[in-house]
């Protein structure tokens, strides 16, 4: 793809891969988008809203006006996906907890959250102010450890945002909490930017979230204050009042352009330049904007851009709907434009404010996520709430104006660019100048059929995943399906539960069964696989290879191994009547196919524990164990053929040329790798008395031998996958109705990509990249991970103040302990002694987590170093014992605690 690009003023360009985003009533980027574009107003839509979060202060006598403001659930959780303990989920910030979910997200979005992630990732994150700790834990901490102090500092504190997502999403890129209240999230982007042309990292993920608790939908109105007085945001109205504050995230993934041009990501739209500053003293007061560092931030970074103000067709402003925060901020973009150009009405003017509302440190990249979803669409976005425009707007003189519906944004065959300003209180500004995306083209898939494959932590989760991406699929073209199977192989984490599907269509997938979702569990020790290589000879030989021609990667190594086949025994076939000959180079055929097919899994990163053959294809095993050379595999395997197919003294002939050949071989035994039937081994015995060499021995049987390869003491649970005309594949969990429907397909990729999809499920590593070595594809955005949340959540003071005086702060925080699934209580044994259900009692309490056995592993249910301390402490109070720190942290399971403190009462 480099090659339909010139780079050469591309150097400094930085490409959005990536983005995920949550919002009141909207769940995703599309969803996002679509309000955007048809110009809603999602925060004045009451509907959804419940009558608890109607609650208003009884305390205020004001106007009430109710918003739509808050994002829903945000006291649920997934601790299990992010293997984070539930007792430790509910102190953490919620908007940390909801920073991780949108990072892993982005991730995902990008392509880039599978296990084999070579870049170095890092992460720039902001947040607002934790009252979660203010109002739900602060209260309990009077009674607390000092490990459970630090414990809740970690999990709520602003400085661990970005650091706990490092740390869970395992980036080892810089990471650092940005903070600049409104301008937090576009100041990690331009921060991320300048880490990426330093090449400090080579991908990073930036952005915030903005939680307001409690959660109340509606605000106490004031006179002149800064909040809206009738629960609209009208930003550059005339008539505009105040701003709406409103709950909001999002997350952008960034990378340097000519990297993700050349990888095939999916880009949103490309950063040019940007600029950050602070206004210093330069304004009436800290809280105030100032014209001056607003026109020097955005002159800044047009610089950076390369680009001029008239060359802006769209400007995501930051626009909050008070009077003189929107009237500084036109000054300022009036100044900065007028100094260049004096064109009237060229550039739209809008803020997504409007729409969500104002959701403080993540503001700017909301703005940034609206805008490169514009340039993406080449659509400009309505600006709503406008009845009259501001009068700076309507004096007919402005570069810039306000489109009331969605119009197409026409360009003259130059690229479309588009400004972002995002201006937080303190005076940090930071205006960023993006460009459209080009458009990328995958290469046409070599394959009729495709192997989608998932996976996820749970059965539930698996299933539900699995609904998502059929839904999706089933309205994506034919053409991106490739790239859709190929974003899911390599661009998506691998967890234990795994399924896949295969289709060859859109249309197939909107009618796929669940029958035909194949799913287990991947294996810790991946069982033993087998290559098979059945006797082709008593399948008619070639006649069914046809589709080798038809496939050009299997063809171009067919056609190679073919060749070397062919003058290995070329000699040998001038002797023979022209029947005879294409009788032998039709066999000749079948072994060549069943060596490519071999080399083909090799390739793709599938090497068997053990070669076997039967008949004919032992000759096959034999070269690709290595025993043999291909060309005197292939010299033997037609001295076998052409003995089986003549009598009397010719077939003694042949049988003299084969032990000959086989005489002058030097191979010694065979390998371990190749499995060997118990007669040859028996036989062997025979050689001390008989005087036969082992490679005479081995010539009789490999003639006289046409029972299967077997092997004493083969290992229960082995793949056997054959390598013939029809790929197939058994053992293991692997279905046997599945196996059946498979071999019966006319679709030779159908039948391999089964196999594959099976090798996968077991816990086989798959090379992706070889795979598709032949094409070009490219991530492309999928649905996400499907979160199984549990509520994780500590209720505020009022609700539990009548207990204050009698318990600690450890249990207040699960109101209800997690349960632990069927799935997860395999192999989970009760307590036996009254030492051991104390202890069990103990644990539930600090982990939070019901029931746990007393052979359960402590960290293994989420527990750390400082649970441990915080349950050390405990446990050595309870029991009214000294353990040592290091003896307690030696015994991670109930059962050998207990054997440890009943050790104190024997003495």
């Amino acid at each position: 793809m480099s090659n339909d690009i010139d780079f050469t003023d591309k150097k400094t360009d930085i490409a959005i891969i990536g983005v995920s985003i949550r919002l009141p009533s909207v769940e995703n980027v599309d969803q996002f988008w679509n309000f955007i574009k048809n110009g809603e107003e999602v925060i004045a839509d009451l509907s959804g809203l419940n009558e608890e979060t109607l609650q208003r202060n009884p305390d205020n006598s004001g106007q009430f006006i109710q918003t739509n403001s808050n994002i829903k659930d945000i006291e649920y959780f997934d601790t299990s996906f992010f293997n984070i303990n539930p007792s430790e989920a509910s102190w953490m910030d919620p908007q940390h907890r909801l920073f991780l979910e949108l990072a892993w997200e982005a991730l995902e979005a990008a392509g880039y959250a599978g296990d084999d992630r070579k870049d170095v990732t890092g992460v720039y994150a902001g947040v607002y102010a934790n009252y979660y700790s203010m109002f739900h834990l602060l209260p309990y901490l009077k009674n607390a450890q000092a490990a459970t102090n630090l414990q809740i500092q970690i999990a709520s504190e602003k400085d661990h945002v970005a650091t706990m997502a490092a740390y869970k999403l395992g980036l080892i890129g810089p990471s650092l909490n940005v903070q600049s209240a409104c301008s937090s999230s576009l100041a990690a982007v331009h921060m991320a930017c300048e880490s990426l042309l330093t090449y400090s990292s080579d991908m990073m993920i930036c952005g915030a979230a903005t939680l307001s608790i409690p959660q109340i939908a509606g605000y106490e109105y004031q006179d002149n204050g800064l909040l809206s007085s009738d629960g609209h945001l009208r930003a550059f109205d005339a008539k505009a009042t105040g701003t709406i504050y409103s709950d909001g995230a999002g997350c952008v993934v960034l990378k340097r352009f000519q990297d993700a041009w050349e990888d095939g990501d999916t880009i949103y739209g490309v950063i040019k330049g940007s600029a950050m500053n602070n206004d210093g003293s330069q304004k009436a007061g800290f809280t105030a904007p100032a014209v001056k560092g607003q026109i020097e931030v955005i002159e800044r970074a047009m610089m950076v851009a390369g680009v001029q103000p008239e060359q802006i067709s769209y400007l995501e402003a930051h626009g909050t709907g008070t009077p003189m925060g929107d009237a500084i901020e036109l000054e300022a973009l009036h100044e900065v434009f007028a100094k260049s150009t004096s064109k009237r009405a060229f550039c739209a003017l809008g803020s997504n404010k409007s729409n969500f509302g104002h959701t403080g440190p993540a503001a700017g990249v909301i703005g940034l996520i609206k805008t490169m979803m514009a340039l993406k669409d080449k659509i400009l976005p309505p600006a709503i709430n406008i009845e009259t425009p501001n009068s700076r707007l309507a004096s007919g003189t402005s570069p810039f104006y306000l489109n009331p519906i969605a119009l197409d944004w026409s360009s003259d065959n130059s690229p479309r660019y588009a400004g972002v300003s995002s201006f937080g209180l303190g005076g940090t500004n930071v205006h960023v100048i993006v460009e459209e995306p080009p458009e990328a083209t995958s290469s046409a898939s070599e394959r009729k059929s495709m192997l989608f494959v998932l996976s996820a932590k749970t059965k539930t989760a698996l299933h539900g995943y699995k609904n998502r991406i059929q839904v999706s699929l089933s309205s994506t073209s034919d053409r991106r399906l490739a790239d859709s199977a190929y974003t899911l192989q390599i661009g998506r984490k691998a967890f234990e539960h795994r399924g896949f599907f295969i289709a060859s269509a859109k249309d197939s997938l909107s009618s796929l069964e669940e029958s035909s979702f194949y799913t287990g569990r991947s294996k810790n020790i991946l069982p033993p696989l087998h290559f098979c290589f059945p006797d082709l000879t008593e399948e008619g030989g070639s006649k069914d290879i046809g589709w080798v021609r038809e496939e050009p990667l299997f063809y171009e190594d067919w056609a190679v191994i073919q060749q070397r086949v062919r003058q290995a025994v070329e000699f040998e076939l001038v002797s023979l009547d022209v029947e005879t000959r294409n009788d032998i180079i039709s066999a000749l055929g079948s072994f060549v196919v069943q060596i490519t097919m071999s080399r083909l899994w090799h390739r793709w990163g599938i090497s068997p524990s053990y070669y076997e053959g039967e008949g004919a294809g032992l000759y096959a095993a034999a070269a690709e164990s290595g025993w043999l050379k291909l060309e005197d595999a292939a010299y033997l395997y037609t001295c076998y053929v052409l003995a089986q197919r003549f009598k009397t003294e010719k077939q003694e002939a042949w049988i003299d040329r084969y032990e000959r050949r086989a005489a002058r071989l030097n191979v010694g035994w065979p390998p371990d790798s190749l499995v060997l039937p118990e007669v040859l081994h028996e036989a062997q015995s025979m050689e001390n008395h008989s005087g036969l060499s082992n490679l005479n021995l081995l010539s009789r049987f490999l003639y006289y031998s046409p029972q299967p390869l077997s092997r004493k003491g083969q290992p229960s649970g082995e793949i056997n996958m054959t390598m013939g005309l029809i790929p197939s594949i058994s053992g293991g969990d692997i279905q046997r109705a599945a196996h059946e429907t498979r071999t019966e397909t006319e679709d030779i990729w159908e039948k391999i990509n089964n196999c594959l999809g099976w090798l996968w499920v077991e816990g086989f590593s798959i090379n992706w990249s070889a795979y598709y070595e032949r094409e070009k594809r490219l991530r492309i955005p999928l649905p996400t991970y499907p979160f199984e949340r549990v509520r994780c959540w500590v209720e505020p003071e009022s609700d539990q103040k009548r207990n204050l005086a009698t318990k600690s702060a450890a249990e207040y925080v699960t109101s209800v302990p997690l349960k632990l699934s069927a799935e997860e209580l395999v192999g989970y044994k009760a307590p036996r002694s009254g030492t051991e259900r104390v202890l069990v009692h103990l644990w539930e309490k600090h982990l939070g987590v019901t029931p746990i056995g007393i052979e359960d592993n402590f960290y293994e249910l989420g527990g750390n170093s400082l649970f441990a301390a915080s349950l050390y402490a405990n446990v050595n109070e309870v029991f009214n014992v000294d353990i040592e720190l290091e003896v307690f942290l030696e015994h991670q399971s109930i059962a050998e605690l207990a054997d440890v403190i009943e050790s104190f009462f024997k003495i």
